[in-house]
């Protein structure tokens, strides 16, 4: 069991983080850009696929990418994506009204189901956003528009799949449609009941170069897409997808979340970011927050930007 002391802390500094400012600096500024949740999903998913390295150069390229849909659709155009790739800090800092939903018909399931996604992400080897080059993007959202058309929306699609992952007698390719492959590489009913879930949204894009292939790997950006599909009751995540728990998720193993994991005595100094390592976590944290481990991802990713910037509360340094 932990620490009582330290549980005390973790949940006054998830009630300290988990609230609507906290989109302010972070990638789920985007979730809320459309109102309806079959955008909304697919947006997220884009978002989370980019949301690496540094913010000011990722969040620079999702708004290029979000400006150029709801153009395509009749909204007025923002700026081209040549023309924001090197915005500044204090240039960003103007990015903050992009988790206000959008008006005017913008939709960016239209925009992928239309193709209208080839004319911003042309077949070019010419880098994108780091390793991902623009036909790589392409690629993810020419397989987003097909799970759209196929099932519906994103979520329907993983629902179908982890209706499958948990039904290990019949794992082999039932309910997948033509289009989406077998099942994850690993094998849907030979991975952990922890893992089905990420292993369920992995299986849907089979050697996408933009989508981890490994639900044993950290997948971080999958875990916080999931994060915030499931999880309801929160200022920041959405909570669409209420088929799957709260219960069920893993702990997205962030450079912050893993420093002040290790620093608390809750994993290894030396642990791996690996998906073996989220679940040591997240047991953990299950203590903590009974049903909603992964609440403890706002109080330790929270904590770990303040003790960089040397403005964590005083009161937590004695773990």
């Amino acid at each position: 069991m932990l620490d009582n002391n330290l549980a005390e802390c973790l949940r006054a500094l998830a009630d300290k983080y988990e609230k609507a400012s906290f989109m302010d600096a972070d990638p789920s500024r985007f979730l809320r850009r459309y109102s309806n949740p079959r955008d909304q999903e697919l947006a997220a998913f884009v978002v989370s696929t980019l949301s690496f390295g540094q913010r000011e150069q990722f969040i620079a390229k999702l708004d290029a990418m979000f400006d150029a849909a709801d153009e395509s659709v009749g909204k007025p155009k923002i700026a081209r994506e040549d023309e924001i790739v090197c915005k500044t800090k204090t240039a960003v800092a103007a990015t903050k009204n992009a988790c206000k939903p959008k008006t005017g018909g913008a939709s960016f399931a239209d925009w992928l189901t239309s193709g209208g996604y080839k004319k911003f992400f042309p077949k070019s080897q010419k880098k994108f956003y780091r390793f991902f080059s623009y036909a790589d993007m392409a690629e993810l959202c020419s397989r987003l528009a097909q799970i759209v058309e196929e099932r519906g929306s994103l979520g329907a699609a993983v629902r179908a799949r982890y209706g499958l992952a948990n039904n290990c007698g019949n794992a082999k390719n039932g309910g997948a449609t033509k289009n989406e492959g077998a099942a994850a590489p690993l094998g849907l009913a030979t991975v952990p009941p922890e893992l089905r879930l990420v292993a369920a949204l992995i299986s849907l894009f089979p050697g996408v170069k933009c989508v981890s292939q490994n639900p044993k790997g950290a997948c971080k950006k999958l875990h916080m897409f999931l994060r915030w599909m499931v999880r309801r009751g929160s200022p920041v995540d959405l909570g669409l997808w209420d088929w799957a728990s709260a219960a069920d998720l893993l702990i997205p193993l962030d450079t912050h979340v893993l420093q002040e994991s290790a620093r608390l005595g809750l994993i290894a100094p030396n642990a791996a970011a690996s998906a073996k390592t989220a679940i040591e976590l997240t047991k953990k944290m299950a203590q903590v927050f009974p049903g909603d481990p992964t609440r403890a991802d706002f109080a330790l990713f929270g904590l770990g930007v303040d003790q960089n910037l040397g403005q964590n509360d005083t009161s937590f340094r004695k773990f």
